[in-house]
Parts: C-alpha cells; sequence; structure tokens
C-alpha cells in the first residue's frame, strides 16, 4: 500500500529539475541494490530519500518530463508521514506551484494536515492487517523494506509494537542504526553450468548474515548448487568454506531478526574455520 504524489514544474522553474534539486540539507539518499540495501548517495532511475534523523521506511522519488513522483510507501512511522508532507510543501516552495496530485487527486496544500491524519490512520488499519493474516498462518513473517535495508517482522513484533506509530518508527530506526553491514551474496557459474552463492565475511566487521542463504532469489529458473562464504582478512581474501559448516560452527545468539544473526569474527576464528573447513569453488 502506497500514497503516490506528482508535483508538476510551473513556469518559473526554468531550467530541468533534477532529483538533487529536491533534496535539502536535512536528507539522506541512495538507490538500492539487488538485496534492497541502500547504496548511499547515488541517483538512480528510482532514488530513495528520507530524513536523516528518522530511519524508517523513506520515500521513493523520480522525476519524468519534469514532473516529481513521490511515493511513500505504508504502514510508516508517524515522523515519516510528518516529513512526508512537510516535503511536498518545500518543494511546491521551490518550485513555486500551488498544487499537487495525490493518489489522481488534484490537491493544495491546505489539506494536507488532513492528508496526514489519513496515512496514519491507514499505517495503523495496515499494520493490524500484517498482525491478522501472520496470527492467521497466512504468512510466517513479512519483511519490511527500510531505507537502509529489510528487516523481518513476525507476530512477537507486531504485538510490542501494538499498533503505535511511533512504537513502529522506534524498531524500524534502532534496527537501521546499528553500525553493522548487511550481508548479501554473489553468485556466480562454473565452467560447468552450476550456480554457486558466495557471502563475504570481514575480520573485525559486526556483519548480519541469514540462517538460511539465497533470501532474494526471485527468479525460480535460478537453481543454485551450493552457497559458501569467503573471509577477507587483512584486506585479502584468505579462503572459502561452505555456507552450512559456517553455519554449523558459529554461535548464532544475537539476532537481528527472525531470519538474520549478527556476528563479528576476529582474525584467529577465522583462520580456524578456514583450516577445518577450507575448500575449492
Amino acid at each position: 500500500m502506497a500514497v503516490d504524489v506528482l508535483i508538476k514544474s510551473g513556469g518559473l522553474f526554468k531550467k530541468n529539475i533534477n532529483i538533487k534539486d529536491i533534496i535539502f540539507d536535512d536528507m539522506r539518499y541512495g538507490i538500492m541494490d539487488d538485496n534492497y540495501r541502500l547504496v548511499e548517495n547515488e541517483i538512480g532511475k528510482y532514488t530513495v530519500v528520507f530524513y536523516k534523523e528518522h530511519l524508517c521506511r523513506g520515500y521513493e522519488v523520480s522525476v519524468i518530463d519534469n514532473t516529481i513522483n513521490l511515493r511513500m510507501t505504508l504502514p510508516t512511522s508517524d515522523i515519516d508521514i510528518d516529513f512526508f508532507y512537510d516535503y511536498i510543501k518545500r518543494i511546491m516552495k521551490r518550485l513555486k506551484v500551488k498544487k499537487f496530485v495525490r493518489n489522481d487527486i488534484v490537491e493544495t496544500i491546505e489539506n494536507i494536515d488532513l492528508f496526514k491524519e489519513e496515512d496514519k490512520a491507514l499505517s495503523l488499519d495496515t499494520l493490524q492487517i500484517m498482525l491478522d493474516d501472520i496470527n492467521s498462518g497466512k504468512y510466517r513473517e513479512m519483511y519490511l523494506f527500510g531505507v537502509m535495508n529489510p528487516i523481518v517482522v513476525t507476530n512477537l513484533e507486531l504485538v510490542d509494537i501494538n499498533n503505535d506509530l511511533k512504537k513502529f518508527g522506534e524498531f524500524m530506526h534502532n534496527k537501521q542504526k546499528l553500525d553493522i553491514y548487511y550481508a548479501k551474496a554473489g553468485i556466480y557459474k562454473r565452467n560447468d553450468g552450476s550456480l554457486f552463492g558466495v557471502y563475504v565475511l570481514t575480520e573485525n566487521v559486526k556483519s548480519v548474515f541469514p540462517y538460511e542463504p539465497g533470501e532474494f532469489i526471485l527468479n525460480d529458473d535460478i537453481v543454485m548448487d551450493d552457497w559458501n562464504i569467503s573471509f577477507v582478512v587483512d584486506s585479502k581474501i584468505l579462503g572459502v568454506i561452505s555456507y552450512s559448516d559456517f553455519l554449523r560452527e558459529v554461535k548464532k545468539d544475537i539476532n537481528y531478526d527472525s531470519k538474520h544473526f549478527i556476528i563479528e569474527l576476529d582474525s584467529k576464528k577465522i583462520e580456524k574455520l578456514i583450516n577445518k573447513y577450507k575448500k575449492d569453488l
């Protein structure tokens, strides 16, 4: 569920609009990679922008034919919603326009406070629907795509959030503000045509890894033969072991969410794993 807004530049804004023209000092931006992780300070066909003091879900922005397209995905926090409409006001002021289109209806800024309340109510409804769907067995968990990386929620997190947008925002922000590396796998092909995946763990870097590899392979035609993890020590690849051996040997007692754990290994622990399980790809 999302709120879509279009803002067309007025005649007074002579030059073509660049996304950087509408990124303000209190904002950050970037694009999402194929694992839905933020690549900061890059502009793409669809760019993510967000309030730098609140790491929740942010907004997608693109510019087509000098029209700014904004999308805010729901549910989101009260802070994200308030900032979204304040952002619209600032864009309109910069472009010197009086109207915008919200969900295909032409609107003016006089109704913005009403829209904030509508979107907050819809976010609350959506959180309740998510909880109901999980409790009914329709889903085991759900992915929420944040401004930094995905976060998995179960009924435990949703019950704790208790249909409170402030708590939801705190939950999303606290997860994403952590100084961690959210690992992704590269997919490679051998000479015989078999496919293998490789995650990377660097010494003394706190990292997030999945309990089950390959979570974002959406193409059913891709069949992976094996998953592996390589280790970087002193900026060099020290060796590779199978992902199953990695999972069996390391402690996974710090959860990031229900599908991921946080781990940090020093060079001694890495060397021990490589000496025991090193393999060729």
